[in-house]
């Protein structure tokens, strides 16, 4: 089972938390489609990350064949002050996310233009300059894998992704990697400056932080909304900062849901 295992099938089903729960048609046969345009907002996201955080050095990855979008993952390398490293894409706000019409359109503007980030442990090796991700370790590479498959779903699969949006890998929640217990992934908002930025022709470009997830703490969100489990995540001390080994804050909630 891999991502979106879960999700075809029939559209737009909304849970007992009041979650929309959005279901997508495979994509069989479709040919590769050639980004129209690429690092529209590039530059501008980069500064931006440089103010937030300063003094880092940083390399890209950027993407050899691109569908859609061309989504680059920018890695700024941990500090003695921050010993972490902060990960965020570039490519994703190229293109509008296709916002559903019961939104007022005014808001459906504002929430069109999006990048993800996340904070990866220091210790790790993600490599540099002139390094493939092929020579990473996988038990390492993939929450980049991860976050690159986010950045593009929304293009591919003509939907949106924002705050309190869950991602299941697959029907039966299958580990992420073979390293971890993860199940899929949820997308968090930033507070502050971390939230989003004001590009220069005025567009916002919304910033949402990706987290790995197991699959109680999914099915708890679907039950009891995101805001029941932020507020978990806040109580028992989630850090930011991606933990292979972190406990499941969900473990006890065995409710079987539809």
């Amino acid at each position: 089972m891999g991502f979106l295992d879960k999700l075809f099938g029939k559209k737009n089903e909304v849970s007992s938390g009041g979650s929309t729960i959005y279901r997508y048609e495979e994509q069989k046969g479709r040919e590769l489609q050639i980004p129209e345009s690429e690092g529209n907002y590039m530059e501008e996201i980069e500064t931006y990350f440089d103010g937030l955080f300063p003094g880092r050095e940083s390399f890209v990855y950027h993407e050899i064949l691109s569908d859609i979008v061309h989504i680059d993952i920018h890695i700024m390398k941990p500090t003695t002050e921050q010993p972490f490293y902060v990960a965020f894409t570039t490519g994703m706000s190229d293109k509008p996310m296709n916002i559903p019409q019961e939104i007022p359109e005014k808001e459906r503007r504002e929430l069109e233009l999006a990048e993800l980030y996340m904070f990866l442990p220091g210790e790790w090796d993600l490599g540099g300059t002139g390094k493939t991700g092929g020579e990473i370790p996988p038990q390492q590479f993939w929450p980049l894998r991860c976050i690159k498959f986010l950045a593009r779903f929304p293009h591919m699969y003509q939907t949106w992704l924002a705050w309190g949006h869950t991602i299941p890998n697959g029907a039966e929640y299958a580990p992420l990697d073979d390293s971890v217990g993860f199940g899929g992934l949820v997308l968090i908002g930033g507070d502050g400056p971390l939230g989003g930025m004001t590009a220069k022709d005025g567009r916002k470009i919304n910033f949402y932080g990706m987290v790995p997830a197991y699959k109680e703490e999914i099915e708890y969100k679907l039950k009891y909304g995101m805001e029941g489990l932020d507020k978990v995540f806040r109580e028992k001390g989630m850090s930011m900062i991606i933990d292979p080994e972190r406990p499941n804050f969900c473990a006890d909630f065995t409710e079987v849901l539809d």
